[in-house]
């Protein structure tokens, strides 16, 4: 999972090269995920704010993150 929302990112920068704001905050999310754990170590309201910025649906927040956080991805 963390891969796919790495890859969504990478697209957003692309999509985004001619916005200074967007392309500075999916900038800072590309470097927040390259850390494979770095939804253990945030606060879910910042996760939830990431996988928003990276265009998961509300209805879906919950799973895509506790699929994140799921203990067999330690």
């Amino acid at each position: 999972m963390i891969e796919k929302l790495r890859e969504v990112n990478d697209k957003l920068i692309k999509l985004n090269v001619n916005d200074e704001k967007n392309l500075k905050k999916y900038k800072l999310i590309q470097k927040i995920l390259k850390d494979d754990k770095c939804f253990f170590k945030m606060k879910i309201e910042y996760a939830y704010s990431i996988l928003r910025d990276l265009g998961i649906k509300k209805q879906d927040l919950k799973k895509v993150y506790v699929e994140l956080i799921n203990s067999k991805n330690l």
